[in-house]
C-alpha cells in the first residue's frame, strides 16, 4: 500500500495542510491490524507524539516510542502495532529530495558539515529529538486545528526551522550526512534500494519509484547490474529467504509467505514446491 496516496486521499482521517512538493500530517493512527505492509515514494520526517509503533524494514527493526522520531527514506517496510500502546499520535512530513537540497543549501553555510560520517545506508533513520525540535513540531498542532485558512509561507518557515533544528543537533549528523549526499547529486544505487526491499510485494513501477528512476531506467540500470531481469531475481532472493526462516525459525508458513513478498500462503506454496521441490513443511522436516 502507498502510504502517500493513502494518506493524501483521506484528509477527514489524517489532518494535512498540502503544499507544492511538501505533505504535512497529523493525526492518530487508525491502524486496526496488527501488522500492516506500507511503502512510501519520498523522504518522510516522522515525529512521535505519544504511543508507539515497531517499524521492520529488511532485516533491521526500530521501535518508535513518545518524543521519539525518525526520517524514512523512499522505502518499503512493515508497520507493528504494540498491543500495550495501540493509539499513536504523530506529525509527518512527506518531502520530496528536490525540497530537502534547497533547503539544505539554503542552509549551508550555517550547518556543522566538518566530519560528519559517511551517509547511512539504512532505509529508517533513527533521529535524536531534543527540546528544541519537539518544540517546533508541537507548535504546529494549532494550525491544524483551526479551521480559517492559512498563509502557506508561515507553514514553510514553521517547516524550515523544524529541519534546521533537526540538521545542527549533533546527535542528528548521520541525517546530515544524507541529505548532504542528496544535495550533492548522490543517486542511490540499484543494489541498495533492491536489497532492502526486495522481500515487499511490490509491482516493478514501485521498485523504481523508490529508486527514484523511470521503468525503463530501472530494468535498464538492474539488468546491467545484474545481468539478470527483476522478475526473476526478486523470486530467488524471496525464496532464500523463506527457505533461512523456515530452517531457523519459529515462524508459520503462513507468516513466512507474507514477511517474504508473497501473494498468499497458496501462492508461496505452490512457488516454493515448484523451485524447490518440497512443499514448505516438507522443507522444514527435512531442515
Amino acid at each position: 500500500m502507498n502510504v502517500y496516496d493513502l494518506h493524501k486521499a483521506n484528509p477527514d482521517i489524517f489532518k494535512q495542510f498540502s503544499i507544492k512538493d511538501i505533505l504535512f500530517l497529523y493525526y492518530h493512527c487508525p491502524q486496526k491490524e496488527k501488522i500492516i505492509k506500507l511503502h512510501s515514494p519520498y523522504n518522510q520526517l516522522t515525529f512521535s507524539i505519544s504511543g508507539r509503533r515497531i517499524f521492520h524494514q529488511g532485516e533491521h527493526t526500530y521501535t518508535v516510542n513518545k518524543n521519539s522520531g525518525f526520517l524514512l527514506r523512499r522505502a518499503a517496510f512493515l508497520q507493528e502495532m504494540d498491543d500495550a500502546f495501540k493509539g499513536w499520535e504523530l506529525m509527518a512530513f512527506y518531502l520530496k529530495d528536490e525540497f530537502l537540497k534547497k533547503i539544505f543549501n539554503e542552509f549551508r553555510p550555517h550547518l556543522p558539515l566538518r566530519d560528519i560520517p559517511p551517509p547511512p545506508n539504512e532505509m529508517v533513520i533513527p533521529m535524536d529529538v531534543n527540546n528544541r525540535i519537539r518544540d517546533c513540531y508541537l507548535s504546529l498542532i494549532p494550525y491544524f486545528n483551526q479551521s480559517d485558512s492559512l498563509p502557506e509561507e508561515i507553514l514553510i518557515i514553521k517547516l524550515k526551522e523544524l529541519l534546521y533544528n533537526v540538521f545542527i543537533n549533533p546527535k542528528n549528523n548521520h541525517i546530515l550526512s544524507y541529505v548532504n549526499n542528496l544535495a550533492n547529486g548522490y543517486e542511490v544505487p540499484i543494489w541498495e534500494v533492491m536489497e532492502a526491499n526486495y522481500m515487499y510485494n511490490l509491482k516493478l513501477s514501485e521498485y523504481a519509484q523508490l529508486a527514484n528512476r523511470s521503468l525503463s531506467s530501472f530494468k535498464r540500470e538492474f539488468e546491467e547490474f545484474y545481468s539478470t531481469t527483476p522478475g526473476k531475481w526478486i523470486l530467488e532472493k524471496r525464496l532464500e529467504r523463506a527457505k533461512r526462516f523456515i530452517r531457523t525459525s519459529q515462524k508459520t508458513i503462513s507468516e513466512i509467505a507474507f514477511e517474504c513478498g508473497f501473494k498468499n500462503v497458496s501462492h508461496f506454496s505452490r512457488i516454493f514446491k515448484e523451485k524447490i521441490k518440497f512443499s514448505p513443511t516438507e522443507y522444514r522436516d527435512k531442515a
